[in-house]
C-alpha cells in the first residue's frame, strides 16, 4: 500500500517539476525577453515624457510663459501695450514677467534668486 502511495506522489511531483520547467524556459526564449524589454523601455520613456512635461509647465508657469497672446498685446482696460509688453506708461524696469510678484513668487527676488529656485541643485557662485 506504502509502495502505491510513493509510486503516486513522485508522478504527481515529476508532473508539477516539468511543468514548472516548461513555464521557465518558455519566459526566457528570446522571443519573450525581447518583448519584455521592449515594453519595460516603453513604460521607462512614457514616464520619462511625462516628467518632463510636469517639469516644463512648472518652469513655464515660474517664469510666466504661459500667458495669451492678447495679455501681452494690451494693457489693463485695452490700454495699448508699452515695451516687453507691459501697459504704456509702465516703464521699463525689467522684463516681462519680473515684476512684483509675478509668477508667484515674492517681490523682493531677483532673477538670480527665481533661477535659483527653478534649477534643482543649483548653487551660488
Amino acid at each position: 500500500m506504502s509502495r502505491i502511495f510513493y509510486l503516486a506522489f513522485g508522478a504527481a511531483a515529476g508532473v508539477v517539476v516539468v511543468r514548472q520547467a516548461a513555464k521557465a524556459a518558455a519566459a526566457l526564449t528570446p522571443t519573450s525577453l525581447a518583448g519584455s524589454l521592449v515594453q519595460s523601455v516603453q513604460e521607462f520613456l512614457a514616464d520619462v515624457r511625462e516628467a518632463a512635461a510636469q517639469r516644463e509647465e512648472e518652469i513655464r508657469v515660474a517664469l510666466g510663459l504661459d500667458r495669451d497672446a492678447d495679455d501681452d498685446l494690451s494693457g489693463p482696460a485695452g490700454q495699448p501695450a508699452g515695451p516687453a509688453g507691459q501697459p504704456a506708461g509702465a516703464g521699463g524696469a525689467g522684463p516681462a514677467g519680473s515684476g512684483p510678484g509675478a509668477a508667484g513668487y515674492p517681490a523682493d527676488l531677483d532673477d538670480a534668486e527665481r533661477t535659483m529656485r527653478l534649477v534643482p541643485g543649483a548653487r551660488r557662485p
